[in-house]
């Protein structure tokens, strides 16, 4: 993801990208304070007004595309990260997969203890991981654990980072206290890539993994019948908060208005059929009938939609800033110094906050 977050980037300030494109709602802010993106006309696409349009997708679910009351893209995916776990390994280490799946961060760790393998030292299956392969991946996992402690990557202007608060500070110990505490987790073993951040899970080499909706059409069927979907694990899962996100599909400003009106026929094609777009990708469509549509009972069963849906239901967008990559990047960055080097989560969430100030600062 990042790196084509940074392509796609390059190619709207210099006027070369496509007539339509993917946007990630975390972009937004910096795409539309640059003028790099054309408002949607709702009209186009058989709406009275942005406010009819609402009515027409699940509540909330265009907000992460809205600057100053225009709409900027359209999402055909609403996700959210939950935990699969591997049931032939839980019933192998004498667990119920049904019953003893976790519901908090410590659950992991407990659970996680009769789950890793070891060859000696050196471990060679993973009880738990969290992806090491992306700063989007980074700050969507941070911004959970931090809002859950109940603080917040930014201060509520948006002007100071505020990622090295005690909250801060807490979500850094989760993140890394199951390499660097319980030892039930290396980021040595994983196999995960950009292309593929969840291979570890079909390829057997983790217990437990978070990942997002989409991962069940990925994996595919049969590895689904070893798979188990539970929700976002919490600090305290009486107040539960995960992170909710969608691609989205925008229009480039620069084409002549014929054009932009031919991309919107596009795009009102390309969103006519939900149970299509569900079908291939697993992931939940954001219309307003979406769970009424035919067959969605049987996905509740059998592709965990109720899982998704329960947590797409606690979720917030993550950071809203036009400089999310750079402040992407710097908590990447405090990440890897704690988990991989050892580096004591305070001294590394200042040295992060410092970068995002930084960058804040910049016009």
């Amino acid at each position: 993801m990042t790196p084509y977050f940074k392509k796609l980037s390059a190619a709207l300030s210099t006027r070369s990208a496509a007539d339509m494109f993917t946007v990630i709602d975390t972009l937004l802010p910096g795409f539309t304070t640059k003028n790099v993106l054309a408002p949607i006309r709702p009209e186009w696409l058989g709406y009275k007004d942005l406010d009819d349009m609402k009515k027409a997708f699940l509540p909330g679910a265009l907000e992460g595309y809205i600057h100053e009351g225009k709409l900027y893209a359209v999402p055909p995916i609403a996700s959210v990260f939950s935990l699969y776990i591997n049931k032939n390994h839980f019933k192998e280490a004498g667990l119920d997969p049904e019953k003893d799946y976790p519901r908090t961060w410590e659950d992991i760790a407990k659970v996680g203890q009769k789950l890793v393998k070891r060859q000696g030292s050196t471990i060679t299956r993973e009880a738990f991981d969290f992806a090491m392969h992306s700063s989007a991946w980074t700050m969507w996992y941070m911004e959970a654990l931090t809002r859950q402690h109940g603080g917040s990557i930014l201060d509520a202007a948006g002007k100071k980072c505020t990622a090295n608060s005690e909250a801060g500070v807490k979500a850094m110990e989760v993140r890394s206290m199951y390499a660097r505490k319980h030892k039930i987790s290396d980021p040595t073993v994983s196999v995960g890539t950009n292309a593929l951040p969840a291979d570890d899970v079909p390829k057997g080499r983790v217990s437990m993994f978070i990942s997002h909706a989409g991962s069940v059409a990925q994996f595919g069927p049969k590895v689904m019948e070893h798979i188990k979907v539970v929700p976002f694990p919490q600090v305290n899962p009486a107040k539960p908060v995960s992170i909710v996100y969608g691609f989205a599909l925008a229009v480039n400003p620069h084409i002549p208005e014929a054009k932009q009106k031919a991309v919107h026929d596009l795009i009102k094609h390309v969103m006519a059929n939900p149970k299509e777009w569900y079908d291939k990708t697993s992931y939940p469509f954001p219309s307003a009938d979406f769970l009424q549509l035919p067959g969605m009972e049987v996905a509740k069963k059998t592709r965990y939609l109720d899982v998704f849906v329960g947590d797409i239901k606690t979720g917030v967008f993550v950071t809203r800033s036009p400089h999310f990559i750079e402040i992407a990047d710097a908590m990447h960055r405090a990440m890897e110094r704690v988990v991989l080097k050892g580096e004591e989560p305070k001294k590394s969430l200042d040295q992060a906050c410092t970068d995002i100030d930084r960058a804040l600062a910049k016009k």
